[in-house]
């Protein structure tokens, strides 16, 4: 449900003063190293944040982690990027970039929530190195946007930020670690170390209320690697599914009760686990390269959370490669996951045959705007590399599925921006689905590396009431967020 918030008249007016326009977005694309700054506009705190505004404008913001690379691949930089919405989409002009820093090599995953429980959604990452040196950084957000970089000194040493939701109920959010390594891993050089839940509310220095110890690395051998969060009975307490990636066929010093999904009830004491709930899971994520990635989303738009399962379709004889890909979604409800209404399978693409990746990155939103979620999904492997991304509509029951699919990759007619000929485009969208001009339809972010002569371009799959409409996508470069993609 949408908070109450700002007017658009106001929110509009607000725009226009700080020249969000992405037209205004200064800096030559062949000398991004000072394009022209903005500020996003003012938003106000809400009791329930939405986790794509960081500054409460009504306007959904974006981020992600570029990796920028030498032309001969010996020197990688990684640089973490946020881009504030505005009533013309995201504006590049208020880019926001941080480093991870001289001693540190890599960022993790970004997580939104609102740590702090101030009523703006915050950005919570890990920063680490090769020797697993890790520190935990929050970006707090306000009514101008996130804040500068800040170390949680308060958090335990080594503490890697995998997951954040409400655990125990109270209201406030969690962090969980999962812990890291394990003897399954050809890379590790000792067990896994145990995983640890860090209860909220946190102070600015990442002051925890309480902890709980987690053995989660299944006698030491495979810690996870990772962790998907939802509400799925609506109890109040969000739920954990945890993938595992290892190869022990030929590894004679394996567990025998390995499992490559663990499902994890949230609990006033900790994390429970509910082995019964995983074989449904194990069975639509499981490969032989190990598990896909799941996701959650309210796929029935029944206020539950559901499970999205990526699914490769099994052949027979089961030694054989798979058939292609699907989508799986597990509904929630009220006597636990999977325990109302039946699971779906959408294959999509006339059956999706020969399209094993197909499924992948689901994410929820209503991009049409007629009321009922919509499913987004990724094909990587289309035509290669190139990617392709596919809309899937809410039907009339609440459940969707593949019939009015709508799929938009390169060759679309009407997309901006030049393709990479060679079919190398990766052209996938990355989750979370937002809404970044506040037209109450949610919007689809891609990043194509290679286009644009290998300069790279993010293109914002804008919704309407037809869905995607590639002629209103809108095109801006890493180069305009100031982040070239090759080193110098």
């Amino acid at each position: 449900m949408r908070r109450a918030g700002p007017s658009r008249a106001a929110v509009a007016l607000l725009a226009a003063g700080c020249c969000l326009l992405t037209g205004c977005a200064g800096g030559s694309p062949d000398d991004p190293a000072t394009p022209t700054r903005t500020k996003p506009s003012t938003g106000k705190p809400a009791t329930d944040p939405r986790p794509g505004d960081f500054n409460g404008d009504g306007y959904d913001d974006f981020t992600t982690v570029l990796t920028s690379r030498s032309k001969d691949e010996s020197r990688s930089e990684e640089t973490l990027v946020v881009v504030y919405g505005s009533r013309d989409g995201l504006a590049p002009a208020t880019a926001k970039r941080t480093s991870p820093g001289a001693d540190f090599a890599y960022f993790t995953s970004p997580l939104r929530t609102d740590l702090d429980g101030d009523g703006y959604t915050d950005l919570v990452v890990g920063r680490g190195r090769g020797d697993s040196r890790l520190t935990a950084l929050a970006f707090f957000g306000g009514p101008r946007g996130l804040g500068p970089a800040t170390e949680l000194t308060a958090l335990p040493e080594g503490f890697r930020p995998l997951a954040a939701a409400d655990f125990d109920g109270d209201g406030s959010t969690d962090l969980l670690d999962g812990g890291q390594g394990g003897t399954g891993d050809p890379a590790a050089t000792g067990p896994g170390s145990g995983g640890l839940l860090l209860h909220g509310p946190f102070d600015r220095e990442g002051t925890p209320k309480r902890q709980a110890a987690l053995d989660l690395g299944q006698h030491g051998y495979a810690t996870p690697t990772t962790a998907t969060t939802g509400d799925f009975d609506a109890d109040g307490k969000a739920e954990v599914v945890f993938t595992y990636a290892f190869d022990a066929e030929e590894d004679e010093s394996a567990p025998d009760d390995l499992h490559t999904v663990g499902y994890y009830e949230g609990d006033e004491a900790g994390l429970v686990r509910d082995p019964a709930r995983e074989p449904a899971i194990t069975e639509a994520v499981e490969t032989f390269d190990g598990p896909r990635t799941p996701a959650t989303g309210d796929a029935d738009g029944d206020g539950v959370d559901d499970l999205l399962l990526p699914t490769q379709l099994k052949a027979a004889p089961a030694d054989m490669p798979a058939e292609g890909g699907a989508l799986t979604i597990l509904y929630g409800d009220r006597s636990g996951l999977g325990g109302g209404r039946e699971k779906s399978v959408i294959e999509g693409e006339g059956g999706a045959k020969r399209r094993i990746d197909y499924g992948s990155s689901p994410a929820t939103g209503d991009v049409n705007g007629d009321g009922r979620p919509d499913i987004v999904v990724n094909t990587p492997d289309f035509r290669r590399h190139d990617g392709k991304v596919t809309l899937l509509p809410g039907g009339p029951g609440g459940v969707p599925s593949a019939a009015g699919e709508q799929t938009v990759d390169t060759e679309t007619p009407g997309l901006p921006g030049t393709p990479n000929p060679h079919h190398w485009n990766a052209f996938d969208h990355q989750p979370p689905l937002l809404d970044v001009n506040g037209d109450d339809h949610t919007d689809a972010v891609v990043f194509a590396p290679l286009y644009d002569q290998r300069k790279g371009a993010f293109l914002v799959l804008r919704g309407t009431d037809d869905g995607f409409t590639p002629t209103k996508t809108q095109l801006f470069t890493p180069n305009e967020l100031g982040v070239p993609l090759r080193l110098k």
